[in-house]
């Protein structure tokens, strides 16, 4: 359900001069944030190009890179592209490319929804100093995502729908993010075909993107498959002891969390069911790092209410200082302890848009109805002496 907060935000028109405004002043701030340098995943870009420019097998090559072949394919061809400038032009590329990815999600949501919800993501902080900073690539999975969601949801054919299911598993071969997501389109369908064949189509094209790979097996067992990252499972340690954490893998208590709500969510529509899965992933998350705090920024403007509003202030706040952010102001290496208060406000947006706001509300009237009709009660029961 849409809150009144947004749709008094999706009154904003849609003028032509406000959303080229709204474009050029997102698209400028993505590409001043190279000025402020580079981090750990942009020189591992460097070495992947390297690989791939002298005919090597990346998964071989490196244990720095982590995804499917569909990334280091871009990245030798934007390496091909003339430059001008320094010597390390690639990162100037690679933020440019993922600026265009951007301006693709804000398309989308404007034609989906409205210059609102698609300025609340394209002025996002977050999503401005992840994909011009940062240089992660989560954005194109995303942009790919969505497509295809809004396709199989709109599509009235099975081949529409085959091809959207296509498109999903190109998603996971960029990077897989939705891994979880075939599960929830899965359970909306009626029959174990159609359930089977939604649930095998993108992971069939997302293995498949390997076989050209194969003398790489290894790599790709550790590096892609195998890979945890931080595995700091920022919500979970808040209101789970080390007791448990320590006995049950953190990455299951994500991967189970992730399978109850697509089933509890099955009545929602698939594009919508996506929203609720991009937040839920990060959410609920095993690992994080900072490029995952951009993964839900086109979901939290669909979906905007004051906990995304709260979350998108301290996310901010928190790249900006971070040793691996901006570092400006202090040179302050932050840790991975401190996403809990991040990752906690996310939940509570969250806990929002599924309409807990309304339960909290309906509990609280109807115990206040209990305790004023207790009071009535003892009120005329205890009679005034005299």
């Amino acid at each position: 359900m849409r809150n009144a907060t947004l749709a008094a935000f999706e009154s904003w028109p849609a003028a032509p001069l406000l959303v080229w405004v709204v474009i050029i002043l997102g698209v400028a701030l993505r590409l001043l944030a190279p000025l402020r340098g580079h981090n750990y995943d942009v020189d591992s870009y460097r070495i992947v190009a390297d690989i791939v420019a002298a005919g090597g097998n990346v998964y071989n090559g490196t244990t720095r890179y982590n995804y499917g072949p569909v990334w280091f394919h871009i990245l030798h061809g934007l390496d091909l592209l003339p430059w001008f400038g320094d010597g390390n032009a690639l990162r100037w590329k690679v933020a440019t490319f993922l600026t265009v990815v951007d301006v693709g999600l804000f398309v989308f949501l404007l034609r989906r929804y409205s210059l609102a919800v698609a300025a609340l993501f394209f002025l996002n902080p977050i999503s401005i100093i992840i994909t011009g900073y940062h240089s992660q690539f989560d954005n194109l999975a995303v942009l790919l995502g969505l497509l295809a969601a809004a396709s199989y949801g709109d599509a009235r054919g099975r081949g529409v729908r085959a091809l959207a299911l296509v498109g999903l598993g190109l998603s996971l071969s960029v990077k897989h993010i939705l891994f979880m997501f075939p599960f929830w389109l899965a359970f909306k369908e009626r029959g174990w075909r159609a359930k089977s064949a939604v649930i095998l189509i993108p992971y069939l094209v997302f293995v498949g993107g390997f076989l050209f790979y194969l003398p790489g097996i290894e790599g790709i067992a550790k590096n892609v498959f195998g890979y945890r990252s931080f595995d700091n499972a920022p919500l979970w340690s808040i209101f789970l002891p080390d007791a448990v954490l320590s006995v049950v893998p953190k990455f299951m208590l994500f991967a189970g969390a992730l399978f109850v709500l697509g089933f509890y969510w099955r009545k929602k529509s698939a594009l919508e069911s996506l929203h609720f899965y991009l937040i839920a992933l990060v959410v609920f998350s095993s690992a994080l790092a900072n490029q995952y705090l951009a993964i839900c920024t086109p979901s939290i403007a669909v979906l905007w209410n004051w906990g995304y509003a709260v979350y998108t202030v301290a996310a901010t706040a928190f790249l900006v200082v971070e040793k691996s952010g901006l570092h400006l102001f202090i040179d302050w290496n932050a840790g991975l302890g401190n996403y809990k208060p991040l990752i906690f406000l996310l939940a509570v947006g969250l806990f929002i848009s599924a309409g807990g706001q309304g339960i909290i509300t309906q509990a609280f009237t109807r115990v206040s109805r209990v305790v004023r009709r207790l009071g009535e009660r003892i009120r005329t029961q205890v009679k005034p002496r005299g």
